[in-house]
């Protein structure tokens, strides 16, 4: 078409690309005397007057959208009875390029471009526009480093037909949602998906899917099973762009959510501080992660065992003061150390012949799930709710015994206590962090399972099933936006991002307090921070 004017204003200068419905021409526009990208839209042959009329009408729809971090449309003209969208000319590189000259781009840089693309297709959403579309390659970088959608030419109101007449629903089939691969309609969720699709490419230097030779079986792979894990990506941006592509259309953020949540990444310091970042960013009202969340409690001292007496007054065992001679040191040290086992041997016979303790040490609970007596089970149960546990082989709600083997075990077990600490779990950092992931990916969608995940103890702070319920029912969807997961101290440091049913959002900061039963975790205790 070199060498031809369209419409009579539009000189065609060269061909630039072919978009989802034909080659792309750069052109010269005549009266304005500024470079613009032409593109021929719908015209199939064959194709009846209503549906090239249709497809006018939704190019101008397209046109309309005003938003930077878009490709504007300017114009949709006629041209020897064939409608062409006229827009602008923006001079870079795609995406796909630039992830091929560069590789893998950092995080924040993902984050930020996928920010601005959601901003603009949320727009595009509020109008009824669905892109159908979104791909590396309809994502142009421009000499600045801002990104922008291109090729909105097949984009459609939701609800109406189809505007191709191929037999194939329009758009790239590896950045094709799995309801579009299983023949379904597109809309809003779909290009969220396909948004999704782009930032894994853009963050992982590969797509969601091994490519295939045959898009058939391509498609089939997309419609049956889940993407690729995401390898060089953790922690919010890997969280975001997975919500973005989970398999049940409902279960996706909305694009404006999308954009918000990348935004915060984005605009963090680096990529280890874009979970602080959300939860100071986070607006809208508080949120509770289980319904009765209390305040954290500062951080408790090392445990030590309590004194059998009063501490006694006089000189710290540290020493006297340094003008004392060496021979009164150690006449003073002496009775000391006298007067102090004594106490000693009072507080074990006391500790031996005192009746109705149980056989459990004082105030000194674990989280490290040892099997004889439990500590899981003294920390979470009270009596009454403990004597009904069939995994526990014994608890705080046993009868009293008054035996003298029982006692004997009680000394040694009070004894034991405050000499040496009991050997870890077998647990670490990373299988409490599976936990708590599993948790929260689990409670909008299985809370029969993720309620027997809670103690007792937490069971009954929730308000009970009814309050559990009662909350958990306002939320859609929750995101582990960063997580740090402490084993040995038996707690995890969570922020998540809440989705409510209707449609707003917050985050928030949480410690939960995570306890052994035999072989699995339980939460037993949850603060907001």
């Amino acid at each position: 078409m070199e060498s031809q004017r369209i419409a009579g204003r539009y000189e065609v200068l060269r061909a630039i690309g072919r978009g989802g419905m034909g080659v792309v021409w750069l052109c010269r526009d005549d009266v304005l005397g500024r470079q613009v990208a032409v593109k021929q839209i719908g015209g199939l042959p064959g194709e009846p007057e209503v549906e090239t009329a249709r497809a006018m009408r939704e190019a101008r729809a397209a046109a309309a959208l005003n938003h930077p971090a878009a490709v504007a449309a300017y114009d949709v003209v006629d041209h020897e009875g064939r409608p062409y969208l006229v827009m602008e000319y923006v001079e870079g590189r795609t995406l796909s390029e630039l992830v091929a000259a560069e590789g893998p781009l950092p995080p924040r840089r993902v984050a930020d471009i996928g920010a601005q693309l959601a901003g603009a297709l949320a727009a595009a959403h509020q109008r009824g526009l669905v892109h159908r579309d979104v791909k590396a390659g309809n994502v142009l970088i421009d000499a600045t480093g801002r990104p922008k959608i291109s090729d909105f030419g097949i984009a459609r109101h939701v609800g109406d037909e189809q505007l191709t007449q191929t037999g194939m629903v329009s758009g790239t089939p590896a950045y094709l949602s799995p309801e579009l691969a299983r023949g379904g309609d597109p809309d809003p969720a779909s290009d969220v998906w396909a948004l999704g699709a782009t930032l894994y490419l853009a963050a992982e230097g590969q797509p969601p899917y091994e490519p295939r030779a045959n898009s058939l079986a391509l498609l089939s792979d997309i419609a049956t099973t889940p993407p690729r894990p995401m390898v060089r990506t953790t922690g919010p941006l890997a969280d975001v762009v997975l919500s973005m592509m989970d398999r049940d259309p409902a279960a996706r953020p909305d694009m404006q959510t999308v954009g918000q949540r990348l935004g915060v990444i984005a605009a963090s310091q680096d990529d280890a501080d874009a979970a602080a970042a959300a939860a100071a960013a986070a607006a809208g009202p508080a949120t509770r992660i289980m319904p009765a969340a209390v305040p954290a409690p500062a951080e408790p001292p090392p445990a030590e065992p309590p004194p059998a007496e009063p501490p006694l007054a006089g000189p710290p065992l540290a020493g006297p003061p340094p003008a004392e001679p060496p021979d009164r040191r150690r006449r003073l040290l002496v009775p000391l150390l006298a007067a102090l086992l004594l106490l000693a041997v009072i507080g074990a016979v006391y500790a031996l012949t005192r009746p109705g303790e149980g056989g459990t040490p004082g105030r000194t609970p674990s989280a490290t799930g040892s099997s004889s007596p439990r500590p899981t089970t003294q920390k979470t149960s009270a009596p009454s709710t403990s004597s009904t546990s069939s995994s526990s082989s014994s608890s705080t709600s046993s009868t009293p015994s008054t035996s003298t083997s029982s006692s004997s075990s009680s000394s040694t077990s009070q004894t034991s206590s405050t000499t040496s600490t009991p050997p870890p779990p077998a647990s670490s950092d990373a299988a409490v962090a599976q936990f708590v992931r599993s948790y929260f990916h689990d409670v909008t969608r299985d809370r029969d399972t993720t309620w027997q995940q809670l103690t007792p103890k937490m069971q009954e702070a929730a308000g009970g099933r009814d309050g559990y319920e009662g909350f958990w029912s306002t939320i859609d969807s929750v995101s582990v936006d960063e997580l740090k997961a402490d084993a040995k101290k038996g707690r995890a440091d969570v922020t998540l991002t809440y989705t409510r049913t209707d449609g707003t959002t917050s985050t928030e900061q949480h410690r939960l307090e995570i306890v052994r039963d035999g072989d699995r975790y339980l939460i037993d205790a949850d603060h907001r921070l």
